[in-house]
């Protein structure tokens, strides 16, 4: 966040950018004031294309590392652990109510990074304590991946008015791995389950949180309407979601979730004029194509900040598959953050993998 904030402050940034510091780290309360933090209750203000949208706090590790923390045992614990081993939080409940009772006094929306089912019960427990004690503040809270929710949770989540941001890329990148180690074939059909999501009449949002896998929308798109796996299985039929809908939740109801909806997400009148072109339109080619759609322009504001070459040739190229966590070289003092590859030093990961200096 530091690098985003000094970009900012340098006016070299030309996307928006939205950062959620981690709560428990220290000094977080005194980055939320302006010129970079507003609060919610007012309309979202950039500084220099750089904004604090609120904060972060995470409640377990990753299906892939099998550091989430499940309700039911892993379907093949990992090595030293027995047939019990169900992962594990890293945030105790009384610490959850108290953060979250915090964000609804502060006005402060909350990104909740939770994978496994019980992490999220967790989550669920931590809002419905905070908003008895603070009721009638709406943050718009959000659950970051949500890899194994429940049918049951989506109920609760929708009671509670927590928007769920899903990671159905998951199903192209580590589906196979999920269905075969991770949850057994039975709970992988179920894994980012935005049908269940839909069905509940909810909006929701997906992702590539890089860098466990690098920025490719047209992936994230692709992944969310066909839900196929490397191996070429389709893992969840009943969660695939049309087109449109997977355009939605990559624009309006992203913006939604920012609180940007009235300047952003769609292009009309009054708002901004932020948009791409695309090789082709993606509601009338085959499904199974939509990862090979590729952006040929890219508009801010306005303003034509990139241009595919006339030659096809893209200025950068994401890496055709996920970083893997054998790439991510992360100091085991990190913790779990290390084990699962969901953190670390993500800036300059990001920055190596794009220039072809990974090593």
């Amino acid at each position: 966040m530091k690098v985003a904030m000094g970009a900012a402050q340098a006016g070299v940034l030309k996307a928006d950018i939205v950062s959620y510091p981690d709560i428990l780290n220290e000094g977080v309360d005194e980055l939320m004031a302006p010129p970079f933090y507003h609060s919610v209750d007012s309309t979202p203000q950039y500084h220099n294309h750089f904004r604090i949208g609120g904060i972060k706090l995470t409640l377990d590790g990753s299906p892939q590392g099998k550091t989430a923390w499940l309700t039911e045992p892993y379907y093949q614990p990992p090595h030293g652990k027995g047939d019990d081993y169900a992962g594990y939080g890293v945030v105790k409940d009384d610490k959850v109510v108290e953060v979250y009772t915090k964000a609804l006094e502060n006005g402060w929306q909350t990104l909740t990074h939770a994978n496994g089912d019980r992490a999220i019960d967790q989550m669920i427990m931590g809002w419905e304590k905070a908003e008895a004690a603070v009721p009638g503040v709406d943050v718009r809270p959000v659950l970051i991946h949500g890899q194994t929710l429940r049918k049951d949770q989506v109920a609760e989540l929708k009671t509670l008015g927590i928007f769920p941001s899903l990671f159905p890329m998951h199903t192209f990148y580590w589906g196979d791995w999920h269905r075969d180690s991770v949850l057994g074939p039975e709970r992988a059909e179920n894994i980012s389950p935005t049908g269940w999501v839909q069905e509940a009449g909810m909006r929701f949002t997906t992702h590539h949180d890089a860098p466990v896998a690098l920025p490719n929308a047209m992936r994230v798109l692709d992944a969310t309407v066909n839900r196929t796996t490397r191996s070429g299985k389709v893992l969840g039929e009943a969660q695939k979601v049309s087109v449109m809908t997977a355009l939605k939740a990559m624009t309006i109801w992203s913006a939604y979730q920012h609180f940007e909806e009235a300047s952003k997400g769609s292009i009309e009148v009054g708002k901004l004029a932020d948009f791409v072109v695309l090789s082709e339109n993606p509601l009338e080619v085959e499904p199974q194509t939509l990862h090979s759609l590729t952006v040929l322009e890219t508009i801010k504001e306005g303003e034509s900040i990139y241009r595919r070459s006339e030659d096809g040739a893209a200025a950068v190229q994401a890496p055709p598959l996920g970083v893997s966590m054998a790439q991510a070289q992360w100091p085991a003092s990190h913790g779990h953050y290390g084990a699962d590859g969901c953190f670390g030093p993500a800036l300059e990961h990001i920055f190596h993998a794009l220039n072809g200096t990974e090593h």
